[in-house]
């Protein structure tokens, strides 16, 4: 069975997320063009030359998902596909997780046009920051979009 478009970057974007060095949670990044080509990836993990989390726990690795974020010290996916970008052509994010407030601002601060992501992550302002940079959010294993209206 062939894979619809969206599902085939999902499936390569948790692909990605197995090489995360983050012990509390794995995120995978594809961005991909108009053309449908994949224009970078990312997961996230500490600084390189860093000690990985998952060999040396930083002092966020063991706290609830969405907490103690200063005291982690992983690189999160989106910016590391957007450090590894070449294209200036506008994009679509394909991701593990819809991204984290400062995520969502450096996406939108991007040529990042629309996010594809399995998961919504429960930050209420990131919907705020999405839709004023204009970026469409399609997460497919929502039933309807009144879902998206009713994220937290």
């Amino acid at each position: 069975m062939r894979l619809e478009v969206d599902d085939y970057f999902l499936k390569m974007a948790e692909l990605v997320a197995l090489r995360s060095t983050c012990k509390r949670r794995a995120v995978g990044c594809v961005l991909v063009d108009k053309k449908n080509h994949v224009t970078a990836t990312g997961y996230n993990g500490v600084p390189k030359g860093f000690m990985h989390c998952i060999d040396y726990p930083c002092k966020g690795a063991d706290a609830p998902s969405g907490t103690r974020l200063n005291e982690c010290k992983a690189v999160h996916a989106e910016m590391n596909a957007l450090l590894q970008l070449q294209s200036t052509d506008e994009l679509t994010a394909y991701l593990t997780v819809t991204p984290c407030f400062d995520c969502a601002k450096v996406l939108a601060n991007s040529n990042v046009t629309r996010i594809v992501a399995s998961v919504w992550y429960p930050q209420t302002e990131v919907k705020d920051i999405l839709e004023q940079a204009h970026i469409i959010v399609d997460i497919p294993m929502m039933v309807s979009s009144e879902e998206w209206d009713c994220q937290p």
